[in-house]
């Protein structure tokens, strides 16, 4: 999505008049060794250094254009590093660098932190309580997988979100999405039925909300009506013009079947279609290793080695593939 703004939102070009936009492939050539020198954990990270080369601020993902704007102009009106600002911060802590610091622990996948300062930027900013709350919960979510944060630490901010004046229809589905996932990848899926009430309650009659509503309504059928079938014609609905030919829209389709155990079998062929349709390697990796894990869902682990080994060919520096192979070839053996 950047890459298309960049070329003709109006905000973006004011801000690249001030600062100067370098784009690096962190998958080929010289980009894998800057990707290892940054530490750039996902797609897309957007760092800004200064002319030695050290990093003064960044973030991780493309939030929309102003907000983007906003976070560049802040980087570029304090241009300390980040050690720098740690050490100004422990001296006097100011929201603007509790938002800098926090960002740039978020780029690094350190959401402990991350949670930390947004947390203080929140107490010395309360006016802006519920946007710090969206970043704190975000970043709880992401933490979550590693077990960083527990389910109930979560539910903690999301009732904060639920019962404060401040939230709007749109801030109560954003939730109910997120505790859905992070219940459903600990197997506590039950966890989400209140925040999806609420949701579901909240969003009736929004318009702007019907597209996420379909989308929740997958799992209202799922969690509270408990009717797969309705569920799997409602994700079908749900999913956008043309997602038969396009292989991210596959892609998730198929793992979502896979997460929910609905409909392995076209699933796993919905993902090989994909994966055929994608045109880098990485995406291609990507969607075969869901691939991958249908294929032994559905109990062929050989099939999911072999996969998986398509997976490693594609993509040898990603060492998460290496550790599935070694997965699947365990459960072979």
């Amino acid at each position: 999505m950047f890459a298309r703004a960049v070329d003709s939102n109006p905000t973006i070009q004011d801000v690249l008049d001030e600062v100067i936009l370098f784009s690096n492939n962190c998958e080929k050539g010289e980009g894998i060794e800057n990707a290892k020198k940054y530490g750039v954990n996902g797609y897309p990270t957007f760092i800004m250094v200064n002319p030695e080369g050290e990093v003064s601020s960044a973030w991780i993902g493309y939030p929309g254009p102003e907000k983007w704007a906003d976070l560049a102009r802040a980087g570029d009106r304090d241009r300390r590093t980040i050690a720098e600002k740690k050490t100004a911060y422990e001296k006097q802590a100011t929201k603007e660098l509790a938002c800098s610091l926090a960002n740039h622990a978020s780029s690094k996948y350190a959401f402990t932190d991350a949670v930390k300062y947004f947390r203080a930027a929140r107490e010395m900013d309360p006016a802006g309580a519920r946007e710090y709350t969206g970043e704190i919960l975000t970043n709880m979510y992401y933490g979550a997988r590693n077990e960083a944060f527990t389910l109930d630490e979560v539910k903690t901010e999301a009732d904060h979100v639920m019962a404060s004046g401040q939230s709007t229809a749109e801030d109560k589905m954003n939730v109910a999405m997120m505790v859905r996932g992070m219940a459903a990848g600990m197997d506590q899926a039950p966890m989400a039925v209140p925040y999806i009430k609420q949701a579901m309650a909240a969003s009736e009659g929004v318009p702007e909300l019907a597209e996420a509503r379909a989308d929740l309504a997958v799992d209202h059928a799922l969690l509270v009506l408990k009717d797969k079938d309705k569920a799997l014609d409602l994700k079908r609905q749900s999913m956008p013009e043309g997602w038969q030919e396009d292989p991210g829209q596959l892609n998730n389709f198929a793992w979502w079947c896979f997460e929910n155990r609905i409909n392995l079998k076209e699933a796993k062929k919905l993902a090989l279609k994909g994966a055929d349709l994608a045109d880098a390697d990485g995406d291609k990796a990507n969607i075969l290793d869901t691939a991958a894990e249908l294929t032994a869902a559905l109990g062929d682990t050989e099939g999911a080695v072999a996969l998986i080994k398509r997976c490693v060919e594609l993509s040898p520096e990603r060492d998460y593939y290496k550790e599935q192979l070694a997965r699947f070839a365990g459960e072979q053996d």
